[in-house]
């Protein structure tokens, strides 16, 4: 079945109007929520593929001058968490389900999150085992300047509720 500009708008969640890094977004998004280890089919993933290149080939080049910087930031190691690993991650993914949505996850020593708040940031936090705990870093990238203390102590704060 072919995918009329339409649909491929409504896949994605875009507007006419949208520029490269949404377009890009949009497909980062729509993979994540499309793919078979998150509920979705092959066939999902190849229509959100079919989609964005139907409207990559459509986009004006002109918006190069208008797209935002996307900030990126590392954090290593950021805190340490007194469990091992396999118990840190659990305690992460829990905390996740508070702060946002888990796109990916590699137990127990990886997981990324598209966070909420304080802004709309894609986060990977990175386990490693430390003397019967648990490192963890955390890299982030978002749109918005957003300051990798604040994703850090959202982490803490979570976590500290449990």
């Amino acid at each position: 079945m072919e995918l009329s500009r339409q649909d491929a708008l409504r896949l994605l969640g875009l507007d006419e109007g949208f520029g490269t890094l949404e377009l890009k977004r949009a497909r980062r998004r729509a993979l994540s929520i499309h793919h078979p280890d998150h509920g979705g089919s092959a066939g999902d993933v190849l229509q959100v593929e079919k989609a964005c290149e139907l409207l990559s080939r459509a986009t004006p080049a002109r918006e190069k001058v208008d797209v935002p910087l996307v900030r990126r930031a590392n954090d290593m190691p950021s805190f340490t968490i007194d469990v091992l690993p396999v118990d840190a991650f659990e305690l992460l993914l829990v905390a996740a389900s508070e702060l946002g949505d888990v796109c990916d996850d590699d137990p127990p020593y990886r997981l990324e999150i598209r966070m909420h708040e304080p802004e709309d940031t894609w986060v990977v936090l990175e386990l490693v085992p430390d003397a019967g705990g648990s490192t963890v870093s955390i890299s982030l990238e978002s749109a918005s300047p957003v300051a990798i203390e604040d994703v850090r102590d959202s982490w803490i704060r979570a976590l500290n509720t449990l």
